[in-house]
């Protein structure tokens, strides 16, 4: 059982690769990202142009957006603060989220007033995004890590474990 929760239902070499129309179809509305080596390389504080226009069309095309993150309050905020300020607010966010556990999950559902199987959870991570979203009933879409090279030392040895997973 354990063993399930780790597969994601989706695999993409990053997040630009996603089939958006396959996810309405199936009826989520709603996606959220974890950010370290998913949305951007490790530590980049602040979101790039390519990035900021990519949210901006999900925006725009009808998704709610998210971030969902085990790192701290200034992290996040610093982050978003990096978006153009005609989406900034509208992306929402968790921090501490405490992944896999499903607090951080069930709190940015409703903040979006999605139900998990409205929303999908994206990220690098089997551990942490993964099975946490899998726990917590959204969709699961895995994508390779950006830059897994700059990565600290404790996140290289989780991808060790990884490994028989994927």
């Amino acid at each position: 059982m354990m063993f399930r929760k780790m597969r994601p239902d989706l695999k993409y070499d990053d997040i630009y690769a996603i089939d958006l129309d396959a996810l309405r179809d199936s009826g989520v509305t709603g996606l959220f990202f974890d950010i370290d080596n998913t949305l951007e390389p490790y530590s980049t504080p602040e979101p790039g142009e390519k990035l900021s226009g990519w949210i901006s069309a999900l925006l725009k095309g009808g998704f709610r957006v998210g971030v969902l993150s085990n790192a701290r309050r200034e992290r996040i905020e610093k982050f978003i603060s990096g978006f153009p300020l005609s989406i900034r607010d509208e992306v929402l966010y968790v921090c501490d989220a405490g992944k896999p556990l499903k607090k951080g999950f069930k709190k940015l559902c409703a903040a979006a007033g999605l139900t998990p199987g409205q929303s999908a959870m994206v990220g690098d991570q089997l551990f942490t995004d993964i099975l946490g979203g899998n726990r917590s009933g959204l969709t699961t879409v895995l994508v390779k890590p950006i830059d897994p090279t700059i990565e600290p030392p404790f996140v290289r040895f989780k991808r060790l474990f990884e490994r028989p997973f994927l």
